[in-house]
């Protein structure tokens, strides 16, 4: 009987057959880690029987010959089905003989049987032999069949492979000369701001009119290459960079500027006589011909003697790549021109590209915002931005869900767009928006070649690095270093030629390179990224049979998946589970809290010999350690943290990274000193401290703290053969070590990969500190507690510490000299702390410190005399843009402090005669963006004029300090926190009054006492008010009508105002109002000040509560406001829907 397939069938074979077309691309990588191991059996000091050794010969003769052809394979674009499978067919082969030699391993360590020179001192050699037992050689056996059959067949596929590799060249030819015919008919959206700049920068290079200051700020420094502006536009795929770069080609403006265009699509394959031959003939005109067998010389002096005509001209290169990097100068060189004005606009995905080749700024486009790409998407998918909402209401609802799922991407947009415009009823708009988007037949087959492009110029191990990645779910944020340890852990970063840079930073550096690629985008937190789900949709395209997130979806996984990725819940049918085996890794994620996930991961593991990473993090359920997991020989990366499995006792002792974060100090197993292959541990500092004998771990990377002991063990020589240690480390509690010979047993000038060192103790000797010199490629440095009153000698020669940018000391009473700060040429950052016997500086300690950005000094009681020549120490601090001062109260002599004029952050207290002198520094603060000042009784005028660029103004106590226009003359203004200035708007005329919002547009955050509490100034754009430490007992009448102007505020705090009986009745009346907090406030009554539209409102300290709750004498005032907690308890709640002021209005 013959059986129907549905739709949706049809669709997964559609997708099925797609990704069959592209997967792949790193097999010569998983080859190579087969050839690998094999080699290291037979060169290593066993003692193989002949059966053994002639099989694993053989093995390694086919995977040497295979490799070969991958090698080839894996840098052609393969659409034959056929091809793919065989392929897919070979690596799973190498998988399988590296799964078998594995179990030989294992076998060998559970036996006792390793190579001598792992278990007996190099004095003693004697031979062992491998024991391989009979279903080991039978296994082995069937691989080598196996991959003998492969060798047999590959004479086919190389014919194949050829055959298909002339139509890919073919389609490649076609498609560079069909992106050269620039269509005009281009629409763009959301980028009228980048396009505005662009045209500002193209048609102004020639330079016959000055740039307005604000491109010129944008560009930063301009410099040409013959001649020649080089504009590059960067972003990932489908972003719309080639679109708008049409735009630009195609605009008026630009078609009147330059008499000669041109539009080159660059392939992967670059070479200059290709693109010049491209250029030439898009100059002449696509439909021209000449002849592309002409040398390189003829076709650079036919492009010369067209452009010379003009001597101005624009070119387009779309779609560049890496590959074009070395020979960039000799393109630039061929199309060189004497007469100033010509660009070249370069649109890539590559940040490498775009570094190498501007000479101006580089424009990166993001994805669309999400007023633009709304718009992008109703234009595709209804044919119109302007929808008549009455007609199309549910189809509109329901486009705005599924466009929001695209995360801004114009390509999906236009595809995901054209997609529904084809289908018309809601229903199937609705089952397209209960889909991921990717998984849609006609959305994957239209992104993916775009993508694909991309991917294809990866190398084999970046490919195989990226696909295994989605394996992890979607908007996942990815660790950096954590991902990286994960690539350690399969093998998957080849160590260095030289053998001399590790492993993670060979990763770190792929990862960046990935990153530049636009594959993963950056976050505020530069060790946190995120991949995009058109760039996941590519990584699950290309490792579909090799990687898999497991969900509560019929979705059925390919029989070779070797990386496992878990979607658990409590609903999750944990018995399917059991049908994976010779998995590499496996990922769990979301909450379950049954314990029969333990017994069906334990059921996994056993049939998983080979697993190499393991992350059970954040399983809630209560178990002991699971029995498989010591006898996991392979398990290189293991993640406990915030589990709840009890009796930690032995790991596997081929651990590299583990991470136990959240278990106590005495749940961690003294034991881990023994995993000698550490090179990562994640526990909390305290656990760390408790392990004794750390230094055994000699491969260890990380060791955030080590507080030095007296006991064996702990002492401080334990950290002797740490050699690897990088990062940051706080060494503590040093003042216990005895002598100099003790403290340089901690070897600190052979740890080289080490950035930032902290040495803490009380009191420390100089002897301790001379024996704690670190290596000269330390970054950062921080001292505390030190005794003597001179630092160190190491600290005093010059050149040692090139490399030092942060330096801080603190905490040293004893010490009366600095040192010559100028010593450190690369310091960028420098604090003094608690320095109380200094009492001179000059420029001695503070001169040629030419890249000091930062200067903070703080308790230096005794200082008393500052001085500087610039004649013999030149420019005091030429880069300074943040500068403290605090409780230098002696401080009479100060040098004239001219980086004042470059200061961003000003931020002083008690320090001397600096605050008398601050008066004629203020007319230099102009790039000033933060000013905080405590402790002024000195006069000073701070006007708008001056200070047009402050952001921020921080006072406390300053009762010298005078606003003369208020802050309306403040253009820049976004916060001002003020207290105990109670005269400082009595300078503040009635004429400087400005009753219009421009001059405070931007204040939103207000902070006070009664100090601006003053009619006179005119707030409307505060949003949120905070009034603190009030010492009377009522706001006088003026007060009272000053609340009424705050028309935008939309939360208000009454804080510490102990005798406050009564607040503003104005407040009723403030419409915006809709969080109202008092805390340690009391008044007698809230009658009349809630206003209706108040949405929160919370009291704390407040001794008559019963007043204010249901019942209570005040609760008629109040009982309309949906949510009140009074005290820490919620007195009412009646929405959901009501956000917590403590989420939405941080302070």
């Amino acid at each position: 009987m013959q059986l129907r397939t549905t739709s949706s069938e049809r669709a997964q074979i559609m997708i099925s057959v797609a990704v069959e077309q592209v997967a792949g691309g790193f097999s010569s990588a998983v080859i190579q880690r087969a050839i690998d191991k094999t080699v290291d059996f037979l060169e290593s000091n066993y003692n193989l029987s002949h059966a053994t050794e002639d099989l694993l010969t053989k093995l390694r003769t086919s995977l040497t010959v295979v490799k070969a052809i991958t090698e080839v394979a894996d840098n052609q674009i393969i659409i034959n089905t056929s091809l793919t499978k065989w392929l897919r067919n070979l690596r799973n082969a190498a998988y399988e003989a590296e799964d078998v030699l594995d179990r030989f391993d294992c076998h060998e360590i559970v036996t006792g049987k390793r190579k001598v020179t792992e278990l007996i001192s190099s004095s003693v050699r004697a031979l062992k032999n491998l024991i391989v037992p009979d279903e080991g050689m039978k296994m082995l056996e069937c691989v080598v069949q196996h991959m003998d059959h492969l060798c047999a067949t590959s004479s086919t596929f190389l014919e194949l492979m050829k055959q298909s590799n002339l139509t890919s060249v073919k389609e490649e030819e076609i498609r560079g000369e069909t992106t050269s015919r620039v269509p005009v008919d281009v629409n763009v959206f959301g980028r009228d701001e980048v396009l505005e700049l662009i045209m500002k920068i193209i048609l102004g290079s020639s330079g016959s009119e000055p740039e307005p200051s604000c491109v010129r700020a944008k560009l930063g420094a301009r410099y040409h290459i013959g001649g020649v502006d080089v504009l590059p536009i960067v972003g990932m795929s489908g972003v719309g960079k080639t679109t708008l770069a049409q735009v630009i080609y195609n605009h008026g403006n630009v078609e009147g500027h330059f008499r000669h265009r041109a539009w080159v699509y660059v392939s992967k394959h670059f070479s200059v006589k290709r693109t010049l031959q491209e250029m030439l003939r898009s100059l002449k005109g696509n439909d021209s011909s000449f002849d592309y067998a002409d040398s390189l010389e003829t076709v650079v002096n036919n492009i010369q003697s067209v452009i010379q005509q003009d001597g101005r001209f624009l070119l387009v290169l779309d779609s560049v790549w890496d590959e074009m990097c070395d020979q960039w100068n000799g393109l630039l060189t061929a199309i060189a021109c004497e007469v100033p004005g010509s660009v070249v606009l370069v649109t890539t995905q590559s940040k490498r590209v775009a570094d190498k080749v501007a000479t101006f700024c580089q424009v990166p486009l993001a994805p669309l915002p999400w007023e633009s790409f709304w718009s992008v998407f109703k234009y595709y998918a209804f044919g119109t931005t302007d929808v008549v909402a009455e007609n199309n209401q549910t189809l509109l609802l329901i486009g705005e869900q599924i466009a929001k799922k695209l995360e801004g991407l114009p390509l999906s947009a236009k595809v995901m767009g054209n997609l529904l415009r084809s289908r018309l009823t809601v229903d199937q708009w609705r089952s397209i928006l209960e889909s991921d988007w990717w998984d849609l037949t006609e959305v994957f087959c239209e992104i993916l070649p775009y993508m694909g492009i991309s991917y294809q110029d990866l190398q084999p191990r970046q490919r195989q690095s990226f696909a295994f990645c989605s394996i992890f779910p979607q908007n996942y944020l990815f660790d950096k270093d954590r991902l990286v340890n994960m690539w350690i852990s399969h093998d998957f970063i080849e160590h260095s030629e030289s053998g001399d840079t590790r492993l993670e930073d060979i990763g770190s550096k792929l990862f960046d390179e990935l990153v530049e690629r636009s594959f993963f985008q950056a976050t505020f937190d530069n060790k946190r990224y995120t991949m995009h789900d058109l760039v996941r949709a590519l990584a699950i395209a290309v490792s579909s049979h090799e990687c898999f997130l497991h969900r509560e979806t019929p979705e059925r996984p390919s029989p070779t998946v070797r990386h496992l990725a878990l979607q658990v819940s409590n609903q999750l049918h944990i018995h399917e589970l059991n049908k994976y085996k010779n998995l590499r890794t496996i990922l769990l994620f979301g909450h379950c809290d049954s314990k029969e996930i333990y017994d069906v991961i334990d059921t996994m593991l056993a049939n998983s010999r080979s697993i190499r990473v393991l992350d059970l993090s954040h399983l809630e359920a209560l178990t002991n350690i699971l029995p498989s997991i010591p006898s996991l020989k392979k398990l290189r990366f293991f993640d406990l943290s915030f589990t709840r499995i009890n009796n930690l006792r032995s790991f596997p002792c081929s651990l590299q990274a583990l991470y136990l974060r959240g278990y106590t100090r005495n749940s961690i197993p003294q034991t881990i000193n023994r995993l000698a292959n550490l090179r990562h541990l994640y526990v909390d500092s305290t656990a760390l401290s408790l392990i004794p004998d750390i230094g055994q771990l000699s491969q260890l990377q990380e060791l955030e703290n080590f507080s030095a002991g007296k006991r064996n063990g702990f002492m401080i020589n334990e950290m002797k053969n740490m050699q690897e240690l990088c990062g940051k480390i706080c060494i503590s509690n040093i003042h216990v070590i005895k002598n100099t010979h003790e403290a340089k047993d901690a070897n600190m000038t052979e740890k080289k990969h080490l950035e930032a060192l902290v040495l803490k103790g009380r009191n420390v000797s100089t002897d301790i500190l001379e024996g704690l010199q670190p290596h000269s490629n330390l970054r950062e440095l921080m001292i505390k507690g030190y005794r003597a009153s001179t630092l160190p000698s190491w600290m005093l020669q010059a050149h040692i510490f090139t490399k030092l940018q942060s330096l801080h000391i603190g905490d040293c009473r004893l010490l009366a000299v600095l040192p010559p700060f100028g010593n450190f040429p690369s310091l960028k950052h420098l604090t003094l702390d608690n320095l109380p016997s200094v009492k001179h500086a000059d420029g001695t300690s503070f001169g040629c410190l030419e890249n000091l950005e930062d200067f903070k000094v703080s308790s230096m009681t005794s200082w008393t005399d500052w001085s500087h020549v610039e004649d013999d120490h030149g420019p005091l601090f030429q880069h300074v843009t943040r500068f403290e001062l605090h409780n230098c109260p002696l401080l009479e002599e100060v040098p004239f402090l001219s980086f004042m004029s470059l200061l961003s952050e000003l931020d002083i207290s008690v320090c001397g005669n600096l605050v008398k002198a601050l008066a004629e520094y203020v007319q230099l603060l102009k790039c000033l963006k933060k000013l905080k000042i405590t402790y002024c009784d000195h006069p000073l005028l701070l006007t708008g004029d001056q200070l047009n660029s402050l952001e921020y103004l921080y006072l406390r106590k300053c009762g010298g300090v005078r606003l003369i226009d208020g802050l309306h003359c403040f253009p820049s203004l976004r916060e001002v926190d003020v207290l105990g200035c109670p005269d400082i708007l009595t300078e503040f005329s009635d004429e400087s009054i400005r009753q219009d919002e421009q001059g405070v547009l931007h204040l939103t955050n207000l902070f006070t006492d009664v100090s601006l509490l003053n009619g006179k100034s005119f707030l409307p754009s505060v949003r949120l008010l905070r009034i603190t430490y009030l010492e009377a007992l009522h706001f006088t009448p003026e007060q009272v009508e000053w609340f009424e102007q705050l028309i935008s505020v939309e939360k208000i705090e009454f804080a510490f105002c102990y005798f406050l009986r009564q607040l503003p009745s104005t407040l009723g009346r403030l419409a915006s109002l809709k969080v109202l907090q008092i805390r340690m406030t009391k008044p007698v009554s809230l009658e009349g000040v809630v206003p209706q539209n108040l949405q929160e409102l919370i009291m704390d300290g407040i001794e008559m509560e019963n007043n204010f709750k249901p019942g209570g004498s005040d609760w008629l005032s109040i009982s309309h406001v949906p949510y009140i907690r009074l005290n820490g308890k919620t007195v009412q709640n009646l929405s959901t829907n009501v956000a917590s002021s403590s989420s939405n209005h941080q302070i």
